[in-house]
């Protein structure tokens, strides 16, 4: 009788962990190659996806991906509303004090998109420019902190658009975006120098051990290869 209450148990336990609800990541899909839309199948994928993902199997869950505004991204994470945010979310210590971090998984920085036929912009040469950049991002604070006063937006395909349309003369973003962008523009746009250094890594609830733990380890696998 004790053998098959035991089993009883063990097969509840399982049950339960068999259970659990996937993992929820949110993100802005507007940072290829880390975090974007497929345009055939409308998936979101990414470097950040697939290390979330990754993390996930680790601990024996699935993983939901969610679409998010920027300046939600934190918010939803130190409440509770989703597990992980990630969107090349620069690692500060303002951040750490609402939410956890996983060790870096890329090392960038922020620079200009703007278009090629004018003057590349820096940050010594912004000062009579109209610089979009994404509202309550890194780039957002840094621009401010050196006295330019930017207009912001909710998404980067907002800022490109507004630059496209010439609403703005350029654009203050993640370098590997900006890169992209510019790779495609069959040179319409260019990309500036680096002007900023950032480490980027995928945000957790606090005292979330295991799953800091999980991302860690995925991360720093990755880098061996």
């Amino acid at each position: 009788m004790k053998s098959i209450v035991t089993l009883l148990g063990i097969a509840f336990a399982m049950s339960v962990v068999a259970a659990e609800p996937p993992l929820v990541l949110i993100t802005t899909t507007d940072t290829p190659p880390f975090s974007y839309r497929d345009e055939a199948t409308g998936e979101i994928v990414g470097i950040e996806i697939d290390i979330a993902r990754e993390a996930a199997a680790k601990l024996g869950r699935g993983l939901e991906v969610r679409w998010a505004k920027f300046p939600d991204l934190l918010p939803m994470v130190s409440s509770g509303k989703a597990d992980m945010a990630a969107s090349t979310i620069t690692i500060t210590e303002g951040r750490l004090q609402a939410v956890d971090f996983s060790e870096p998984y890329a090392h960038e920085g922020g620079m200009f998109l703007y278009r090629a036929s004018e003057r590349m912009p820096t940050m010594i040469l912004v000062e009579n420019l109209r610089v979009a950049t994404i509202d309550a991002s890194t780039y957002d604070f840094y621009l401010s902190a050196h006295n330019i006063d930017p207009i912001r937006y909710d998404s980067y395909p907002l800022a490109l658009k507004a630059l496209r349309a010439r609403r703005v003369d350029a654009v203050f973003f993640d370098s590997s975006a900006v890169r992209h962008t510019a790779e495609l523009s069959g040179g319409e746009l260019a990309a500036s120098r680096l002007e900023t250094r950032e480490n980027f890594g995928i945000a957790l609830g606090k005292g979330n051990v295991r799953l800091k733990a999980a991302l860690d380890e995925v991360i720093a696998a990755r880098g061996e290869k």
